[in-house]
């Protein structure tokens, strides 16, 4: 009876298991692209000298749905949109004036291909943030 018991309590865990892994959230397999240009989009931003604003160009594909979302230091959402397969170059001013001090990820994304862009945000400068090598020495 208990060798019943240990054999039916193993089972019951096995198939506890192997139902948690098949709902585990999917990973993000976007690749992120180099050089501010995927196959189907580009991106340009840049800062207007002497304020707090930067400007967020893109030019894409028609059919393509670009999604840009900028994210705080937590993670959590600041702004979120999707731009509309019909548009084919847009233009978008981030007024960062009205926000609290520090970094930010501004992320614009298709179903396949995605750009990061990292912001510093500091009381009087807003900046991106440039890309870091580690240099390791023995």
């Amino acid at each position: 009876m208990r060798k019943l018991l240990k054999s039916f309590a193993i089972a019951a865990c096995g198939i506890i298991l192997l139902n948690v892994s098949a709902f585990a959230l999917p990973v993000d397999s976007k690749t992120e692209c180099k050089n501010n240009s995927c196959e189907n989009f580009k991106v340009g931003m840049y800062r207007v000298k002497n304020t707090l604003t930067m400007n967020l160009l893109m030019e894409k594909q028609k059919g393509e749905r670009v999604k840009i979302c900028l994210r705080n230091s937590a993670g959590k959402v600041v702004h979120e949109e999707t731009v509309a397969r019909s548009i084919e170059k847009m233009g978008r001013k981030f007024n960062f004036s009205e926000i609290a001090d520090g970094r930010y990820t501004l992320e614009i994304s298709n179903d396949s291909e995605r750009i990061v862009k990292n912001i510093n945000l500091t009381t009087n400068d807003v900046s991106e943030s440039t890309a870091r090598t580690l240099v390791a020495m023995n």
